[in-house]
């Protein structure tokens, strides 16, 4: 169970990389492309710090829609610095930030605190101001309920809705979550066409290397599940591999080798 718990806690990680950095990455202008792709260089070389300055230094302070920002907020949310993303937020939001995706942070925020009741209430209030959000909104508010074990059927809904607002990679993480409400339901087989759907849907970048293990990881925890040992040793350590030596991913990389050396009896 405790594999469990790590793989359904990384799941937020996916939707922080994948779906809200890789999305401001790719709307974003060339120059702030750029300034982005170079943070993540110094992550994946293991420069964490470098990455925070460089971070830190070329970002908007007054909004966190700015990607820089953005990625900022979320790898302290990702690295559990919650109190560091937080403050980054609050002190947007105190100079005049009213956007939705303020809102969205706000909510990630709490979640990884634990406060359920409030990350709801603060995905909802970022749909209401930013419609544009509505398809990571519902997502991420499904996976809220997933965690809790509560409202499945209410998180279900969300993400078949989710599913016809996003296109193409965006809709690995409406899959990933799906993995994990089979998962909830002891739908073993579904939860791992639903994990390997997720993984198959992501390119291998550097910005999406992290959801893409996580979905492979999760195939391999569906497979244990069934007693097919092979294919959860085989998945798992594709998983592994699509990691690569990227930092943060301790935890995730134990569960993993957890995964190959478990007896599925």
């Amino acid at each position: 169970m405790g594999n469990e718990n790590i793989l359904y806690g990384l799941a937020g990680v996916l939707l922080l990389i994948v779906i809200v950095l890789g999305y401001r990455l790719l709307k974003s202008p060339v120059w702030k492309q750029r300034q982005l792709q170079k943070a993540a260089k110094m992550a994946s070389q293991g420069d964490v710090q470098g990455m925070i300055d460089f971070l830190e230094v070329n970002r908007d302070k007054k909004s966190v829609s700015c990607p820089l920002t953005n990625a900022l907020v979320f790898y302290f949310i990702r690295s559990g610095e919650t109190d560091k993303a937080e403050k980054i937020v609050v002190d947007a939001i105190n100079v005049g930030d009213t956007s939705g995706t303020a809102q969205a942070q706000m909510a990630y925020i709490s979640q990884q605190k634990g406060q359920n009741k409030e990350a709801e209430a603060y995905y909802r209030k970022a749909m209401e101001l930013d419609s544009g959000l509505e398809g990571t909104m519902k997502v991420n508010l499904a996976g809220l309920f997933i965690n809790m074990n509560e409202r499945l059927d209410e998180a279900e809904a969300l993400l078949e809705e989710a599913l016809e607002q996003r296109d193409g990679a965006g809709k690995s993480g409406v899959y990933l979550n799906l993995a994990m409400l089979h998962m909830k339901r002891k739908e073993y087989s579904r939860a791992r066409a639903s994990a390997m759907t997720s993984a198959e849907l992501l390119p291998d970048t550097p910005i999406t290397r992290m959801g893409k293990a996580q979905a492979f990881g999760l195939a391999a925890r569906c497979s244990v599940k069934l007693k097919d040992k092979n294919e959860a040793a085989r998945l798992a350590g594709k998983a592994l591999k699509t990691l690569d030596n990227q930092p943060g991913t301790e935890k995730l990389k134990k569960e993993l080798l957890a995964i190959i050396g478990e007896k599925t009896e």
